[in-house]
This record gives C-alpha cells, structure tokens and sequence, in this order.
C-alpha cells in the first residue's frame, strides 16, 4: 500500500490511483485531465458515455463543476455522506466526466482517506468502483494490484457501508440508484 504523499503525486503527474472509500475501493485520476480520464476508463474498459462520480471533501471543490450556492441547501439534505447527487453542471464540463449525461454526478464524503486525499490534492478526483467494467468490486489492495499492477493504492480501510451510494438528481429528486 502507498502513502498519501505517493498517492497525490500520482495524482498530479496524470496517472489513475485507487483508494478506500465508504463502501467499496475507488479508482480515481484528476478530473482536469482528460489524458487521465481516458486511462481510467481504459483501465476498467469502461464507455466513454457512462460518465464518472467526482467525489471531494469540501462544498468549495466542487465550485469548478457546478453552481455551489444555487443548490447548496440542497445538497446538505443528504451531505456530506454516502449519498451521490446528480446536478446541472457548469458548461464548461468534460464530456469525459458527464458521458452522455445531463448532469454530474457528485459525492461529498466523510471517508478519513478520501478527505485526506482531497485535501492534499487541493480538490474533487474522479471516482469509480476499482474493477473490471461488469466485473465484481476487487476487495482489498492485493486485488487491485493484481488485476492494475502499476496504480498506487492508498493506504487506508473501507468504510462501513455494505453497498455503493445512492444516486439521486438533485432537481427531480428520483432515486437513480438506490
């Protein structure tokens, strides 16, 4: 397992980590960085249009993506937590991180590790389950690490939850994954 210092450097320099979070590990690169993007969903075999979770550790991070105030009470209804919201992005997003969506899909966490991680990144990273696309959740770092040898894994524990988060769209309130 790799240390957070480690782990952010990767980050920086384009490439694709993984990292404990609520419920399952994550895969995650910089969301500024679509070079990165394209090597996490090439890793996982994942489509271009199914779009990817930003998660981070303040309200503020995700200013770049969305108009924070205009929905923020919204918001805080279900965060921070085990909760992804669907919201209108800012215009200028990557189709790399909204897919063939409407909206981005966002995840404030209380995750030791994923609030360190962000906060030393100094923002939100991109968040998928750490697996093969249409293949189980790998379930420790020796798992990951066999199938993505060469990605850094933080150091850290899952959280409690059992499941992934729930995602819902912020304006109409459904329930997309519950």
């Amino acid at each position: 397992m790799d240390s957070l210092g480690s782990v952010v450097s990767s980050l920086k320099k384009g490439e694709v980590v993984a990292y404990p979070t609520e419920g399952v590990w994550g895969l995650g690169c910089d969301p500024s960085d679509d070079q990165a993007i394209i090597k996490l969903l090439n890793l996982k075999g994942r489509s271009e249009s199914k779009g990817l979770i930003l998660i981070g550790s303040s309200l503020e991070q995700f200013s770049e993506f969305i108009e924070v105030e205009k929905y923020k009470d919204k918001l805080l209804e279900k965060w921070p937590g085990h909760h992804t919201w669907l919201v209108p992005p800012k215009q200028e997003i990557s189709k790399l991180i909204i897919g063939n969506n409407e909206k981005i899909a966002l995840r404030l966490s209380t995750h030791k590790q994923v609030i360190e991680l962000c906060e030393e990144f100094k923002g939100v990273i991109t968040s998928s389950s750490a697996n093969k696309e249409n293949s189980p959740t790998l379930e420790s770092p020796e798992e990951i690490k066999d199938v993505f040898p060469n990605i850094k894994v933080l150091t850290g524990e899952l959280g409690r939850q059992s499941q992934p988060s729930k995602i819902q769209d912020l304006l109409t309130g459904e329930l997309i994954r519950g």
